[in-house]
């Protein structure tokens, strides 16, 4: 059931009417609605048929004309019960990975994902707090006890939902996701950003002397997503023991969080794990859905070009459906035009990464709602079938460079020219 390689790794316009959109890029399109896939050379609007009433309001805001080509035409089919399943079934990755068995094997880990559930229960159970938090807390802490991995976002977010399902806990609106994010690493690494490097004011073993960051969006953290009597809560989660030095907590609300500490500060001092002070620098923290804070880093070229808008996307992308997936591609199917085995964004507005970066400081049930159904209907687009290319090879959408625009209300999703 390994389906969906889009999402094997996170590689992360003005907007015109829908007529416009619709007739591309050029007046060339005459012959357009006979083809049997997109013209490649044209920029053309997403809509979306929405039989199962699972899209919300990209459907909504993106219906299909009468006159739409059948290529701009997605079709939503899956009912709740089928989205829930494409991260139930998350688990199935974590298996492959624990056991060295993916697409790129490793030595695998010590344990099973059923080990590390029977932990987890063990653990929430005696802790002295109850709720989504303790039990993100105890599941992490579960992964460590039993693997250890190395990587433990393969394992630790894939295998979430499915522990609250096997458990039978009830935590309303419960979702954990990966999300990339900008840290510090020792300056003694090649690439780094030479503007990027700092010292901290200390020395190990209480912390690195001097840091900087790859101005890449390399490390993963998880996005937490509940609900309380209070509404929709969101929480940044680094993993323990990762780094804690340079950490307030691993386990905070975005806002209060260092990945949005403003850039307009010079540097802040925070105590470590030994209680010395330690210079922060808020250029070495942001996260793909602080937007405005990474767009400026963007154009003072402290993050390189295409880092933000394909890992913000790739977020979105990561709450409907997170498992690492490698054999859905066919046989022989080509690489995108970056090179990417996955999905290529090649364009972003401001006005949909700001609503993005609205959502995380101000979460709402509706915004909530909103952020799920963009991550579905990109989804879609990615995993359709567009004809066959000149071969007779089948031609997916994931190989379809695309623009995001709009915002989370009201979302428009395009295809660009293809220019490879």
């Amino acid at each position: 059931m390994y389906r969906r390689n889009f999402l094997s790794h996170f590689q992360a316009g003005a907007i015109v009417g829908l007529g416009s959109a619709l007739a591309g890029c050029s007046s060339s399109d005459d012959d357009g609605s006979d083809r049997t896939g997109p013209p490649e050379d044209q920029r053309f609007r997403y809509v979306f048929e929405d039989t199962s009433g699972t899209l919300g309001a990209v459907a909504e805001h993106s219906p299909p004309p009468a006159d739409a080509a059948d290529w701009q035409v997605i079709e939503n089919t899956r009912t709740e019960a089928d989205w829930e399943e494409l991260r139930l079934n998350d688990v199935e990755y974590a298996e492959a990975y624990m056991a060295g068995e993916t697409v790129q094997p490793t030595d695998g880990t010590p344990g099973t994902p059923d080990e590390i559930i029977t932990r987890t229960q063990e653990r929430y159970e005696s802790a002295e707090t109850s709720g989504a938090v303790a039990f993100t807390e105890a599941l992490i802490a579960a992964e460590d006890d039993v693997s250890g991995a190395e990587f433990p976002s393969n394992i630790v977010t894939n295998i979430a939902k499915y522990a609250i399902e096997e458990l039978d806990y009830d935590f309303p609106a419960y979702s954990l996701s990966p999300i990339l994010a900008v840290n510090p690493v020792p300056a003694r690494y090649d690439d780094l950003k030479p503007e990027t490097i700092r010292n901290t004011g200390a020395s190990p073993p209480v912390a690195m002397e001097r840091v900087g960051t790859f101005g890449e969006m390399r490390t993963t953290l998880y996005l937490l997503m509940f609900e309380t009597d209070d509404g929709v809560q969101l929480r940044y989660v680094d993993r323990p023991p990762f780094n804690p030095w340079y950490l307030r907590d691993t386990l905070r609300r975005p806002a209060e969080s260092v990945y949005r500490e403003p850039l307009s500060t010079d540097f802040y001092t925070m105590h470590g794990t030994q209680g010395r002070p330690l210079k922060q620098f808020p250029e070495h923290f942001v996260t793909a859905l602080d937007y405005r804070k990474a767009a400026k880093m963007r154009e003072q070229e402290l993050l390189k070009d295409g880092e933000l808008r394909k890992a913000l996307v790739g977020s979105a992308l990561s709450v409907v459906e997170n498992g690492e997936q490698d054999k859905s591609k066919p046989a022989g199917a080509p690489l995108g035009c970056n090179g990417n085995r996955g999905y290529q964004i090649e364009r972003l507005t401001d006005e949909f990464g700001t609503s993005i970066d609205d959502f995380v400081t101000d979460p709402s049930p509706e915004l909530r709602s909103r952020f799920i159904e963009v991550g579905r209907a990109i989804y879609l687009i990615f995993e359709t079938q567009f004809g066959e290319d000149y071969k007779g090879d089948p031609v997916f959408g994931y190989d379809q460079p695309l623009e995001v625009a709009g915002t989370l209300a009201a979302p428009e999703l395009y295809h660009l020219p293809k220019e490879c």
